[in-house]
């Protein structure tokens, strides 16, 4: 999968540890035959927002009064698995009340994000959601065990570590969307876009969505 990564949070990101997670959440949905080489060599739009913006625009979408830390949007472009909206802030505090670092939060959620960007969706049933996590969980812990992984899992783990996500149902055009409100990508590891550019787009890219609601769950170590 490739980035296209839009900073307009106002807080530092490294884009090397944000293409280190996605490359090896492409790998390992790969390696488990979610994705296949197609899907392996689509773009996948970050955009980070502050909290301000990122409270508008739930606001805007789920009538919600608060900021979120992600909200992710599917795409018709062939070319593009679609949009994640992000609040690095938001994440931030979460990374602390799980025990876990703010890359490995980030990892995580760039996870969960894409896998409803591939049609997973925790809402539909206890089927889904028990599928979904363990899919999630799994995925997660080889990427932060690699040598465990080699070793090889017989069994899917049960579910140990989720979100709060919120998931957006496929909105038309999400790429062109991205592009048009960052005009500029982030090339060094730190590169906020100017303020208030994603916004607008991210609401546009929302416009026909419906609204769903998040699962509310707790993560451990």
């Amino acid at each position: 999968m490739k980035l296209n990564i839009i900073n307009d949070s106002g807080m530092d990101l490294s884009e090397d540890t944000l293409n280190k997670w996605i490359k090896g959440i492409a790998t390992e949905l790969k390696k488990k035959k979610i994705i296949d080489t197609d899907k392996k060599t689509q773009e996948v739009s970050l955009v980070f927002l502050n909290e301000n913006d990122a409270k508008k625009l739930n606001w805007n979408y789920r009538c919600k009064d608060y900021p979120t830390d992600i909200l992710s949007f599917g795409s018709d472009d062939p070319t593009s698995m679609g949009e994640l909206v992000l609040c690095p802030q938001v994440i931030s505090r979460q990374a602390k009340e799980h025990g876990l670092s703010l890359e490995d939060e980030l990892g995580y959620i760039m996870l969960h994000g894409v896998l409803h960007l591939l049609g997973f969706d925790h809402e539909k049933s206890k089927v889904d959601e028990e599928r979904m996590m363990s899919i999630q969980d799994e995925v997660f812990d080889n990427l932060r065990n690699p040598k465990s992984a080699k070793k090889g899992k017989t069994e899917v783990e049960a579910p140990k570590k989720n979100l709060t996500v919120k998931k957006a149902a496929t909105a038309k055009s999400a790429k062109p969307a991205a592009k048009a409100a960052a005009k500029v990508a982030v090339k060094a590891a730190v590169k906020p876009v100017a303020k208030s550019a994603a916004k607008p787009a991210a609401k546009s890219a929302v416009k026909a969505a419906p609204k769903t609601e998040p699962a509310k769950k707790k993560k451990k170590k």
